[in-house]
């Protein structure tokens, strides 16, 4: 343990992508990420200083369980962070039985014609004491909706299996609905879930076709690769895989038919001033690289857009500051400002991510101004953005390091970058931030700002910094006859 440690350091929605050489319900993987973001989102809700700070025990208590892959204990410590940051009265014993449950549907990615779906209700770790009168309220909902009549059934037992009806609710179409798991008693509603239900027509066939024409692909260009690699993750989910995050998948089953039909005609999908979030997988130099990609409504005028490079924590992926890091809050920040956002999945190891090779990549698709390219790395993450900007300082405009740190050797090419370091006085990373700190003064770069968050640990420290991040990002923005090397 005391080698992740040192390695910088790795956060529990991350590192849940990278076990799956580790023996562990893939479910519960899922459902500790789920609890993750239940738990930032409770961050958020509460102001008080007071209250967060009573919450950063079991957040700490959460990372240390995690590292020893005691992930039903880890999703009790976050949960029980959760509920100090919700409320300062104890919680009942129905309510701490009712959040400890959580519900496993046989699929998330499913035929409209299947007759019903099967669901599995268990229980992620032992707590409190379940009522006698104990329902179980299954709603699909679209767009905020109600798409149908609610589910519901009594709990007889831990775990429960039953079939939510899916054929005959007839006012289903395709779509990616929001599953809502609703636990009552007394016609109390004493714990809610939600995750994405994904609902397609001719499901089977149409995944076929597009298996058939992957197969007789041989273009190598990133509209290509982004296709194969997109038929691999439906296939994936097809095939009743829980991966580490939620999916639109019926809105990417119709993406990929459109990318085929265009690949076909010789023509692009991606690009194009086409707006959203984009799952791609880049062809650069002798290989290609996975990327989740934000194209801001601003995207749409083709003008050239200021691009944030993200790199996430060890083990992660290119889901982690979408999904995670306060619920995907630097797409919020990056839309907000319409700058274009890439995420690169990281290799398995501690290779730096190929930065300037995925800036090329992505100009093609989107105009990038090459006067502001912002890197900001967490972790592990941290550390590859320190590299990547010592590799080729002269394409940044500035770093954002947070939770972790870096090796820096004095070159006259990084002394104008301005680097932001974020740590929390509780963060695990704390030393290593500060020995980033001391070794880019004294590489004698100029502009260094150091900030040290009270009572802040490692598991919430890009959602507490982005502010400030962005806040120094928008002061190199706006100056734009300031001197790069």
């Amino acid at each position: 343990m005391k080698q992740f440690r040192h390695l910088s350091a790795l956060w529990i929605l991350g590192m849940v992508a990278a076990l799956s050489s580790v023996t562990l319900a893939q479910a519960e993987r899922f459902e500790l990420g789920q609890r993750l973001r239940a738990c930032e989102a409770a961050w958020d809700a509460q102001p008080d200083f007071d209250r967060r700070k009573e919450a950063v025990p079991n957040l700490k208590k959460s990372v240390d369980l995690f590292f020893k892959l005691r992930l039903s204990e880890a999703g009790r410590a976050l949960d029980e962070a959760r509920f100090t940051l919700r409320s300062s009265r104890p919680m009942t014993a129905a309510a701490l039985w009712a959040e400890s449950l959580y519900v496993k549907p046989d699929s998330r990615f499913v035929d409209l014609a299947l007759p019903a779906l099967d669901f599995t209700l268990a229980q992620m770790y032992a707590a409190g004491e379940a009522p006698q009168d104990a329902r179980l309220r299954l709603t699909l909902l679209l767009n905020g909706k109600a798409a149908a009549k609610p589910f519901e059934v009594v709990i007889a037992k831990i775990p429960f299996t039953g079939k939510l009806p899916i054929k005959p609710i007839k006012k289903l179409s395709d779509g990616d609905y929001t599953f809502r798991a609703e636990i009552l008693s007394e016609r109390k509603t004493l714990a809610t879930t939600e995750q994405t239900l994904s609902i397609v027509s001719q499901l089977t066939g149409r995944m076929l076709a597009l298996r058939q024409f992957a197969e007789k692909l041989s273009s190598t260009t990133t509209e290509a690769e982004s296709f194969r690699s997109l038929m691999k993750l439906l296939a994936s989910l097809a095939d009743k895989q829980s991966l580490e995050t939620n999916y639109p998948s019926a809105k990417l089953l119709s993406e990929a038919e459109i990318v085929a039909t265009a690949l076909k005609n010789g023509k692009k999908f991606y690009g194009q001033k086409r707006t959203g979030q984009f799952w791609l997988n880049l062809a650069i130099t002798d290989a290609t690289a996975p990327v989740r990609l934000l194209a801001p409504a601003a995207a749409a005028k083709g003008q050239p857009l200021p691009l944030v490079i993200a790199m996430h924590g060890a083990g992660g992926s290119e889901n982690l500051f979408f999904d995670g890091y306060g619920r995907g809050a630097i797409t919020r920040f990056c839309e907000k400002r319409g700058w274009l956002l890439v995420a690169p999945r990281g290799s398995a190891g501690f290779t730096p991510v190929r930065a300037a090779e995925i800036i090329e990549a992505v100009d093609l698709l989107y105009p990038v101004d090459r006067k502001q390219v912002f890197l900001v790395g967490h972790s592990m993450g941290a550390m590859q953005a320190v590299a990547s900007a010592q590799t080729t300082p002269e394409r940044f405009a500035a770093v954002a390091a947070l939770g972790g740190g870096g090796v820096v050797r004095k070159d006259a090419k990084i002394q104008s970058l301005p680097f932001f370091i974020g740590v929390g006085t509780e963060d695990f990373a704390l030393a290593n931030a500060r020995k980033l700190e001391a070794g880019l003064k004294s590489a004698e770069v100029k502009e260094v700002t150091m900030r040290e968050y009270a009572e802040i640990e490692h598991l919430v420290i890009v959602q507490v910094a982005l502010a400030d991040v962005f806040a120094f990002f928008d002061q190199i923005a706006s100056a734009p006859g300031k001197e790069r090397p």
